[in-house]
């Protein structure tokens, strides 16, 4: 398979060489026609190839009708949609912060686009879901019911990495297929080209990419050192500039949890955190996490973490 295919054929194609998931492939074929689907599994395993692949047997031209269509949002940013006959693609990773109302303006474009059809069926493929916003994933059960004032049969395929963060209300709606990592056996028999250990003394040119890969993203280094100094000296902490810091973690939609982990092995590595400490934290991770993934005043709850971690650092 190519590392990244522009056409729903070279897709198509692809498994049809060499399918990396047999069992899953049959699986979508048994399903009913415009199922609600959820594939969850790691990044770059065939999720979207054995999506597109179940298309293929419900689209009249099994995919060969491919268009780009274009959608202007609010009259200034214009956003481009992949389509064919039957479906439609949106990547949630695209979306940005303005994802609920461009989302609900695309919604209704697609109804009227699928009401003009005979059959008035169709499905929308939700790419990246796990980078949902916060506030369209809580409205989004509430898309998928049934439009029975225009009879329009639409249905959905998420594409997703998590699923923890997935409402039970859209989880019960699907149909949940796994998609895990292809095994190496199956990967070696799709390579192409194979570097065989004895011809390695002749390769020449070679870079050195771990010398360019940085273990965290500079953001969240800077940002948790900032926390980390307010933690440090908690008397002269300001309480509305330490909000800030907080709430820049989610504006800049850092990884929580390399914030996190960064926060805790600093003050480790510094054994200012004890055994007794860490479990005292990690107790209120439990709690942490609970409530900080429904959505209901995350800025609080990610506070109060900090403010905790601050207690047993500085033995309060």
């Amino acid at each position: 398979m190519k590392y990244y295919e522009t056409k729903f054929e070279d897709y198509i194609q692809s498994i049809n060489k060499y399918n990396l998931h047999p069992k899953i492939t049959k699986t979508l074929y048994d399903l009913p026609e415009f199922s609600n689907i959820i594939l969850y599994g790691p990044c770059g395993v065939g999720k979207y190839s054995q999506a597109l692949n179940y298309l293929k047997n419900i689209s009249p031209s099994e995919l060969k009708y491919e268009r780009k269509m274009n959608f202007i949002f609010n009259n200034k940013k214009e956003h481009f949609f992949k389509i064919s006959d039957v479906h439609f693609e949106i990547d949630f990773s695209l979306l940005g912060c303005n994802a609920k109302v461009l989302f609900n303006d695309l919604y209704y474009h697609i109804l009227d686009v699928f009401s003009t059809k005979k059959n008035k069926s169709g499905i929308i493929l939700c790419k990246n879901f796990h980078n949902i916003h916060d506030e369209l994933i809580d409205n989004f059960y509430s898309y998928m019911q049934n439009i029975k004032y225009k009879n329009i049969n639409l249905s959905y395929i998420l594409l997703t990495e998590q699923l923890s963060f997935i409402p039970k209300n859209i989880i019960n709606k699907c149909y949940l297929i796994s998609v895990p990592r292809p095994s190496k056996t199956k990967y070696n028999k799709c390579v192409k080209k194979k570097i065989y250990i004895e011809d390695i003394n002749n390769i020449k040119n070679i870079k050195n990419l771990k010398s360019q890969i940085t273990c965290l993203d500079t953001d969240i280094i800077k940002i948790s050192d900032k926390i980390i100094e307010n933690i440090d000296n908690y008397r002269s902490i300001h309480f509305l500039e330490f909000r800030d810091l907080c709430y820049d973690i989610l504006i800049y939609n850092l990884d929580l949890n390399d914030c996190i982990n960064y926060i805790i092995n600093y003050f480790i590595e510094k054994k200012k955190i004890d055994e007794e400490g860490l479990c005292i934290i990690y107790k209120k991770m439990i709690d942490f996490f609970v409530y900080y993934n429904n959505n209901y005043r995350p800025i609080y709850h990610l506070e109060s973490f900090f403010y905790t971690i601050c207690k047993v650092v500085n033995g309060l």
